[in-house]
């Protein structure tokens, strides 16, 4: 089978892109043929103004990306295309051409831009979903998007102009949702039949997995990832040891903790190093998520995660049986002394964790996942 990854990737590299990555290394590994059509933000830094005031323009959908992906198609004749993002360079003009093409799409949601301008469902610190199920012209006057009335009213223009065209009903052969949660808030009970599940997935690192007297949290240390949760515990928790792996814009809040050690930003060689000698993972993050890979990874290496009861994470943790769930502030601290207090329970939400890496997040289920899911779509096509 010959597969089509289309990406465009941010600025600074996301999880995102490791998704498109291991799923391309897996696809080789069997035998298929992946070939990729990807655009990289950075490269407008590169752009003059006037470049950028026609990408501006263009942002619904974009003539001359479509022109080169229609002649990449014709080059390489792809059997399916795996749109992952498309944001703001390549633009959705990728559906009209593998229409024209007649290449089925397979379309991954990593976030919910369908339905948010920012994508996350999330503004000035709490969970917002003022524009579900309304127009997202809504946002403009919120300045959800980079805090500007012009940057929100792009997006929303791009999102609704698609959605009033039909583009993301007619043109996308199947939605890839990373959670039920995350189908639910955006598809509710619309193209049913043209929305699947599927989980990312992780290679299994098969490092030797102890656990020493810390707890771990990975991620960038601001309030939308649960920072104001991170120092609430700090200053009521001054016996039990954290170590925290991530960007900070103010790294000098943590020096008065004694028994908090900051990092800062480390490769995954360190990040893993860490999370093999933990405790367990804190992941106090106040957004949906789409589907952490910080947890994924905590999960293959037998350690029970903490996290906030929301979004992806819900669906994820089941409370008491391969971590531990909180609702406020306090509950973290709750969450921390009960695994403080009981290291029987902790290896038992460790192991039971590691079981549900085994039997959801494999490279092996991953595979599994995703050629059906490609084999469905072409033989429902050939039926019609």
């Amino acid at each position: 089978m010959k597969i089509l990854q289309v990406h465009n990737i941010y600025k600074g590299k996301t999880g995102e892109e490791t998704v498109v990555e291991e799923e391309k290394k897996i696809l080789d590994r069997h035998g298929h043929c992946v070939i990729q059509f990807i655009k990289d933000n950075s490269d407008l830094d590169k752009y003059s103004k006037l470049d950028k005031i026609k990408i501006l323009s263009s942002l619904h959908s974009s003539k001359s990306i479509g022109k080169e992906l229609e002649e990449f198609i014709e080059k390489e004749k792809p059997d399916i295309c795996h749109v992952h993002n498309t944001f703001p360079l390549i633009t959705p003009i990728v559906y009209e051409v593998c229409k024209s093409k007649n290449v089925p799409v397979v379309q991954t949601l990593h976030n919910y831009k369908m339905v948010c301008t920012n994508s996350l469902l999330f503004r000035n610190g709490e969970v917002c979903e003022k524009c579900l199920n309304k127009s997202l012209y809504n946002s403009i006057k919120f300045k959800c998007y980079r805090n500007s009335y012009f940057a929100t009213a792009a997006q929303a223009h791009v999102i609704q102009y698609h959605r009033n065209k039909g583009t993301w009903d007619n043109l996308i052969d199947r939605y890839v949702c990373l959670t039920e949660f995350q189908k639910e808030k955006v598809f509710g009970d619309t193209l049913k039949d043209k929305v699947v599940v599927k989980p990312n997935f992780l290679a299994e690192n098969n490092l030797v997995t102890v656990r020493e007297d810390f707890f771990l949290f990975v991620g960038r240390l601001n309030d939308s990832k649960g920072l104001q949760d991170l120092l609430y515990l700090f200053r009521r928790n001054t016996h039990s040891k954290f170590i925290l792996i991530g960007k900070s814009d103010n790294p000098e809040i943590f020096r008065d903790f004694k028994n908090v050690k900051h990092l800062g930003e480390r490769n995954r060689d360190v990040v893993l190093e860490n999370m093999r000698k933990c405790k367990a993972v804190i992941f106090p993050s106040k957004y949906y998520e789409g589907m952490p890979m910080v947890i994924l990874e905590a999960f293959s290496l037998k350690k029970p995660v903490i996290s906030r009861n929301r979004g992806a994470m819900a669906s994820m943790i089941n409370d008491g049986v391969n971590g531990l769930k909180y609702e406020i502030e306090s509950g973290l601290i709750d969450a921390i002394n009960k695994m403080e207090e009981n290291s029987a329970l902790v290896n038992q939400l460790g192991e039971r964790a590691y079981l549900d890496y085994k039997e959801n997040y494999t490279e092996e289920k991953g595979y599994e996942n995703l050629i059906n899911l490609y084999a469905e779509v072409l033989s429902s096509r050939s039926l019609v």
